[in-house]
């Protein structure tokens, strides 16, 4: 009896630990629901939308719901609980608006975006305060508005308000309506560049977001808002989407047919919306996320004035909590039903094996890559290099590629911007479907994945398991795929891969094919030659990269972007500058006329991280050698 006496005061003096250590007071707060987007709120008569909006404090559970809690300010609709993201405001093109906003809170929060998009609608609420909105919704597009208590600036937003968020949807007449509105969110210790953050989708962390389930063929169309201080870089896995609208700074460009970008990976900045349409055409599991690696690890919330967090007070398996490959926050999990081919089909036939081997090595970067073909017998290159070797491949042609491990850690590659069968994709413990689900390669083991890739283009192979230390340390590297009856020719097309490299006491460099300083490279004028841009960096979703001479950018013409042809936007040539996200490649063709040293220059604006190359374009044949 003493003895469970004093272990119920041992676990009242940890509650009473936990509440002091967190900044929690043990008076209740109302729940924040998580909003999928998928009821508009408010009235609608006679072309008018009333509705009452309300300014709150809630205890919020961006994981499982008896997880991690964090007291924050929210919106929601008087009389219902608070919601994250706020309440959706969805109007056919021409409904009057009349808004009501009510702040329960202590303190004055200024609301942006209830009104027409070009017109910068500001209105302060101060503490107790309701105040009176009303405008005409006129300019079809996808919009937010959004609160602070103390920056007037999205940029700067980064504490307990950071959650006061909601979508805003503007239709023009015929709109379906069947779309998904996702709503990013974050929580960071500092405005832009952040390293500990809480990003959310509508509401939730990874594993906890919403999930979603498709037909093959089934037209899928997603809308994006992000409501964060820092841009994404998002991308899908296993399948092209194509750019329908983009909302930049209220502007919205609507995209029709052909000249809807093809993209992998699209970056959003701050305050931008977009919308994209994608048709999953082969069945199996399949991720959406940000590719910025610090936005797809589990969350780290940060010690800031005025966030309360409540930690539950058992004991919870990270397994049970997090993705066991290491996967957070800002990723959706899609899974398509439909015919498809066995991951382990009996009549596949590889027409070419090679052999990926990773193992250690002493110095930077730690890890090594070699490249073996089975047919040729040979090793590619004899000694490695500093990234992985250019795998280039054949559009149309049956490959396997089988990766082994040779680390003391396991690990996993994906094959970036490939349309493959989802089993390959390099997903340890998600990739494929049912009972076939790919594992991770563990140490001493190899895994065989089988491609045939459907078009020529530049592409990316990298980790997949989530550590830094094993992306900022070589695991990753260019994926070429010609057209049939084509050979690459490393002379005129030439890769420039664009990454972060870890060098210990040198700290973290910008590098260029794997190099902080990289040689002179000697080319020959009125050549035509194609550069192939890579950027499988860690968080730099906003490198710019440019070709200048003494008097700035040159010009190039953009033939290409994640390996899909641009065609009939690729005519005019253009400045040579251009922001490559995280995930993304460009290829380019460029041409010097004269005798001339170029500079290709590489900055990475937010950790201020700057490295060069120069192009040597001389007269005459080139010795390569």
């Amino acid at each position: 009896m003493v003895r469970y006496r004093l272990y119920q005061i041992a676990r009242l003096l940890l509650v009473c630990f936990a509440l002091a250590r967190f900044g929690f007071s043990t008076d209740s707060l109302p729940p924040i629901i998580a909003n999928q987007n998928h009821t508009a709120a408010g009235t609608l008569r006679a072309g008018v939308l009333t509705v009452q909006l309300e300014i709150g404090k809630g205890e919020w559970h961006p994981e499982d719901d008896d997880g991690i809690a964090l007291s924050v300010y929210a919106f929601g609709e008087t009389g219902r609980p608070l919601q994250n993201p706020g309440p959706l405001i969805r109007v056919l093109e021409g409904t009057d608006v009349r808004a009501s906003l009510h702040n329960t809170l202590t303190v004055p929060i200024r609301v942006h975006g209830l009104g027409e998009p070009s017109s910068g609608a500001v209105v302060r609420v101060g503490p107790g305060e309701v105040e009176q909105v009303r405008f005409k919704a006129t300019t079809p597009g996808l919009y937010f508005y959004w609160g602070a208590a103390e920056v007037d600036s999205l940029r700067l937003r980064h504490g307990i308000d950071t959650e006061l968020t909601g979508a805003f949807v503007v239709d023009p007449p015929g709109a379906s309506g069947k779309d998904e509105i996702f709503v990013i969110e974050m929580i960071s210790e500092q405005p832009q560049g952040a390293s500990e953050t809480l990003a959310t989708i509508n509401g939730k962390s990874w594993p906890f977001t919403q999930r979603f389930q498709y037909e093959i063929g089934q037209p899928v169309h997603w809308r994006w808002i992000n409501a964060t201080s820092e841009p994404h870089a998002l991308h899908l896995h296993g399948f092209y989407y194509r750019i329908d609208a983009f909302n930049r700074g209220g502007q919205v460009q609507n995209y029709v047919g052909e000249s809807r970008p093809t993209v992998v990976t699209q970056r959003i900045a701050q305050g931008e919306t977009f919308d994209m349409s994608w048709w999953p055409s082969r069945s199996g599991q399949w991720l959406f996320h940000c590719h910025m690696l610090q936005h797809m690890m589990p969350s780290v919330v940060p010690d800031l004035p005025r966030l309360s967090v409540r930690r539950p007070l058992t004991h919870v398996d990270e397994h049970t909590t997090h993705d066991a490959s290491g996967l957070g926050q800002l990723v959706l999990g899609i899974t398509i039903h439909g015919d498809a081919k066995a991951a382990f089909d009996p009549g596949w036939h590889a027409d070419r094996k090679l052999q990926l081997e990773i193992r250690e090595r002493s110095g930077a970067p730690r890890y090594a890559l070699q490249l073996r073909d089975a047919a040729l017998g040979t090793e590619t290159p004899k000694e490695p290099g500093l990234i992985g070797p250019p795998i280039v491949l054949t559009r149309g042609q049956p490959v396997e590629i089988e990766v082994v491990n040779r680390l003391k850690d396991p690990t996993a590659i994906h094959w970036h911007g490939i349309e493959l069968e989802s089993y390959y994709d390099g997903v340890p413990g998600w990739s494929g479907m049912g009972t076939q689900i790919a594992p991770a390669i563990a140490p001493g083991t190899s895994f065989v994945a089988r491609m045939t890739p459907p078009r020529a283009g530049t592409f990316i192979y990298h980790t997949h398991w989530h550590d830094e230390f094993q992306l900022t340390n070589g695991i990753y590297g260019p994926l070429i795929v010609v057209a049939q009856g084509e050979r690459f020719d490393p002379t005129s097309d030439l890769i420039f891969v664009f990454s972060i490299g870890d060098f210990g006491t040198l700290q973290k460099l910008a590098l260029i094919n794997g190099t902080p300083e990289s040689k002179t490279l000697y080319l020959q004028a009125s050549h035509k030659y194609r550069f192939r841009f890579i950027n499988i960096s860690t968080n730099n979703q906003g490198m710019q990269v440019s070709l200048r001479d003494t008097n700035g950018p040159v010009e190039w013409k953009i033939i290409a972007k994640d390996g899909a042809d641009l065609g009939s936007n690729s005519e005019r040539s253009s400045k040579a500058q251009l922001t490559i996200t995280v995930g993304e490649t460009y290829d380019v063709e460029f041409s010097s006329d004269t005798a001339q040293d170029l500079l290709l220059d590489l900055l990475l604006p937010a950790p201020k991280i700057h490295t060069t190359q120069t192009l040597s374009f001389e007269a005459g044949s080139i010795d390569v050698q």
